[in-house]
């Protein structure tokens, strides 16, 4: 008797296990998945593909696109148009960051991948290949902003 009572508290605990499993692989958890299986690509100019390499918005483009997110722009000043502004305390993995080479006012000219726990991932220029860095350790003064993949543009959940 029982086991026949344990039988389904058991498969209930293994159904919210699997459950929170699910919930915590969401759109952005898989693009930063995918941004850092590429840690150590090449840097290529123009590249967004793990066979030519990646340039910093081609890394994002990329990354986000095999996310199940088509209709992200290619262009670091394009991605920040598009995208939601968001804080730097609302950041989620996935979430994009932005910076500009003429400091927080100028043209966007660099996008990284918000991984979580203070963390990017990036594709920095053709001295460094794809990494993962502090979020405090990259042209923090040239920092213009953050941003967040418009919900229009995520997948459809199933």
């Amino acid at each position: 008797m029982r086991t026949r009572r344990l039988a389904p508290a058991t498969l209930a605990l293994a159904l919210l296990v699997l459950a929170g499993s699910l919930a915590a692989c969401t759109p952005g958890v898989s693009a930063v998945d995918h941004a850092r299986q590429m840690i150590g690509t090449r840097y290529t100019y123009g590249g967004a593909s793990p066979s030519e390499g990646f340039d910093c918005s081609g890394l994002t483009s990329w990354a986000w696109n095999k996310a199940g997110v088509d209709e992200i722009p290619r262009t670091s000043s394009a991605q920040h148009a598009w995208a939601t502004p968001i804080s730097r305390s609302e950041l989620q993995p996935g979430d994009l960051v932005f910076y500009s080479a003429g400091g927080p006012e100028g043209t966007v000219s660099h996008v990284s991948l918000y991984a979580g726990e203070d963390k990017l991932i990036q594709a920095p220029n053709r001295d460094r290949n794809v990494e993962e860095v502090s979020i405090d350790s990259y042209w923090t003064s040239n920092l213009v902003g953050y941003g967040r993949i418009p919900a229009s543009a995520m997948p459809e959940s199933s």
